[in-house]
């Protein structure tokens, strides 16, 4: 009886403390590639995630962000795949970006003389 008890207890806490299905596709799938570039930071660029240069969501506060506004600088950071979402048709709508986001967590920023 205790071993019946025992083994209904242990399967039906695997049921319910699963997640929905597809609750975890959107955390980030690699984190391992360094990226440097040099670009000319753009104001209008930024979103409430950071900006976006050269195809990179940079995590830049806005304040930086104004002190940077057409300087040329340098940008290294390790890179974070988020992926995106896919909403189908006939399903609930999921909020998120639809494509895959390369997001730069934590940048080095260097300014570029000329």
């Amino acid at each position: 009886m205790r071993s019946l008890f025992s083994f209904l207890f242990f399967f039906s806490s695997l049921y319910s403390f699963s997640q929905e299905k597809g609750a975890a596709d959107s955390i980030a799938i690699s984190k391992s590639k360094l990226v440097s570039f040099v670009t000319v930071l753009d104001i209008a660029n930024a979103t409430k995630d950071g900006i976006y240069l050269n195809g990179y969501v940079v995590n830049i506060s806005y304040e930086k962000a104004k002190q940077l506004n057409g300087k040329k600088i340098r940008v290294t950071g390790k890179v974070s795949i988020i992926k995106g979402v896919k909403n189908q048709p006939g399903e609930e709508m999921q909020q998120g970006r639809e494509g895959d986001t390369m997001y730069i967590g934590s940048p080095k920023i260097k300014i570029i003389k000329k």
